[in-house]
This record gives C-alpha cells, sequence and structure tokens, in this order.
C-alpha cells in the first residue's frame, strides 16, 4: 500500500502490467485527490512495484469484492477479468483501460481534449468509464488541432511490443537476442517479431477498432483508411497522417503549437520514437510533401499516454467529489 494525502481510497488492478505501472508512476507525482493507493494484481504476478518510494507490495486480487470500499480502481488488466468486476459491481467507480482494445460498446469514451471535463462529469452516473487506444486519442486530438476543414486520406500506425503488454515486450527482446545469435527459428518459435514488421489478423482488426472509436469520440467518421502494423520495437507508437489537401499550412502549425497535449517539432529536429518514451505528450512535426499536400508524422509512448488518459478521468472525478 503506497501511502497519500486525503481520502478517498484508490486502487490499481494490474499494477505489475505495462499501462499499470505507469498509472502507479503517474499517480506518485501528480496531485492526486486520494488517502492511500492499493495495487493489486492476479495471484501468479503479485509482487513489489519499484517507485519513487520504495518498492510498494502489491495484494493479490482474488475476487472483485475485494474492491469494495474503494471509491475508484482502475481496471489495467484484459478484458476477460476486467469484465467479471463491472459484472460483479464491487461499488467503486471504475475506469475500464481494457476498452482500448475493442469496438466501442455505448458507453462514452473519455480522454482528455476529446471530452470536455463538464461532459466527463455529466456521465458520473454511469459507474464506468472507458478509455481508448492511444492511437485513436493521438488521431483525434491532431484533427482537432488543426481543425474541422483537415481531412486525412490515409494514415499508417506503427505499433511497438509494448502495445500488447509486459509478456510481448519480453518476448520480442527475446527473440531479438535469439536471432542475434543464431537461435532463433520460425518453425519452432512461431511468428517472428523480432527484427519484422509484421500485419496480421490482429493489426487488421485493430484499425477497424481504432476507427470505430474516432467515430464513437468524435460524433462523426473520418473519411481516412488506417493501415497498422507492428514494429521491431519495444515500446512506443509512430503514426503518419497523410492530407492531400492542405493548403493552410500557417494555420496548422499555429493551432499545433497551441495545442493541449501535443508538442511540434520544427526546423531540422529530428522525431523518434525513441525521443518519446516517459513522455506524456504527443509529439508532431508537419512536413509539405507536395504542392498541396502534407504529412503529420506524430510518437508517442503508448503506455504513459493510456495512464494519462485514465489518471485525468479519475483526477477530475475526485477533485469534484471533494
Amino acid at each position: 500500500m503506497v501511502a497519500l494525502q486525503h481520502e478517498p481510497r484508490v486502487a490499481v488492478v494490474g499494477a505489475t502490467g505495462a499501462v499499470g505501472s505507469q498509472i502507479v508512476e503517474l499517480l506518485e507525482t501528480r496531485a492526486f485527490p486520494k488517502g492511500n493507493l492499493t495495487l493489486f494484481a492476479s495471484g501468479a504476478s503479485a509482487e513489489s512495484v519499484e517507485t519513487e518510494n520504495g518498492n510498494a507490495e502489491v495484494e493479490e486480487l482474488s475476487d472483485p469484492a475485494d474492491l469494495r470500499g474503494f471509491a475508484l480502481a482502475f481496471l489495467a488488466v484484459p478484458e476477460k477479468p476486467a469484465a467479471d468486476i463491472i459484472a460483479a459491481r464491487p461499488g467503486p467507480v471504475l475506469i475500464d483501460l481494457s476498452a482500448c482494445a475493442r469496438m466501442p460498446r455505448g458507453r462514452s469514451l473519455v480522454s482528455p481534449g476529446i471530452v470536455t471535463r463538464e461532459r466527463l462529469l455529466d456521465l458520473r452516473g454511469s459507474m464506468v468509464f472507458e478509455t481508448p487506444h492511444p492511437a485513436a486519442h493521438a488521431i483525434a486530438s491532431i484533427l482537432a488541432a488543426v481543425g474541422s476543414d483537415a481531412e486525412p486520406f490515409g494514415a499508417i500506425l506503427l505499433t511497438g511490443a509494448s502495445a500488447r503488454g509486459r509478456d510481448q515486450v519480453a518476448d520480442v527482446a527475446q527473440q531479438s537476442a535469439d536471432f542475434l545469435s543464431g537461435r532463433f527459428h520460425s518453425e519452432e518459435e512461431g511468428v517472428q517479431h523480432g527484427f519484422n514488421i509484421f500485419a496480421g489478423e490482429h493489426e487488421r482488426a485493430l484499425a477497424k477498432i481504432i476507427q470505430a472509436q474516432l467515430t464513437a469520440m468524435t460524433g462523426r467518421a473520418p473519411k481516412m483508411a488506417l493501415q497498422t502494423a507492428t514494429a521491431p520495437i519495444l515500446h512506443g507508437c509512430v503514426l503518419a497522417l497523410q492530407f492531400p489537401a492542405a493548403e493552410n499550412l500557417d494555420t496548422w502549425l499555429d493551432r499545433l503549437r497551441g495545442a493541449p497535449g501535443i508538442v511540434l517539432v520544427e526546423g531540422e529536429e529530428s522525431l523518434g520514437v525513441a525521443d518519446v518514451l516517459g513522455q506524456e505528450a504527443i509529439v508532431a512535426r508537419l512536413d509539405r510533401t507536395g504542392d498541396s499536400s502534407a504529412t503529420i508524422l506524430a510518437a508517442f509512448d503508448n503506455t504513459r499516454l493510456a495512464a494519462l488518459i485514465a489518471t485525468w478521468i479519475a483526477e477530475n472525478l475526485l477533485q469534484t467529489s471533494h
């Protein structure tokens, strides 16, 4: 248990995972209104988590009833255990991060800059808040910044191993080491993710999910063809939005400079996914690619951004209740 200031009690379920550990870190560094933070994981992964104040103990969540008495709980777990907790209605407000990997189900997807704080507070009675895929949030944020006159034609999203969780990060790292040492055999180890850009059924399904989430978040379906692929990197995502008609680039640059949650790279400065790891912002640059066409290239730390979205929801809900 991590002792903090003021009530109410808050829990992180899945605290040892890729996103859960980021939530814990953010809660420690931000002015978060709670008295204590309890960390949970499944029995197989219960352990301690390293924090700025030392190691924090992680408790086993054996039953949704373990969450009784909490005011709010982050569900940084896969869809099935999250659904079991939601169905049990243990009592706290639930922030369901598993929603990022599935089609919208009628509840409002909530993220900063896309849904206003006032709209978020109007939804308090639902008791369950769903977060979008970080890429859906990034695309919506960029389109909101450049304005409704901007309509992308094509988009490419490259996701790293962390998009599938901590186990996938470890698997890609091991595959890469095996490949370099000559020990990797694809017929024995299955799909090669190390040193390979991969676009399969999962990636095709993800593209449809992100586009559906964009429609649910913004109320309109962008006329955009999205292609996703898994890149041979451990952490982070790279996004390219292609605009065939981009005549107001100076206006777009001004809007991107002032957009919340976006850091604009200008001039000769390079942009790489390694530059954004650990950052909460979407880092973007705007390049003219033809007489009237342009590309917005963006990079972001997907696990950090997912944690930030969930933390923003919790902050606004708890600050209002106290």
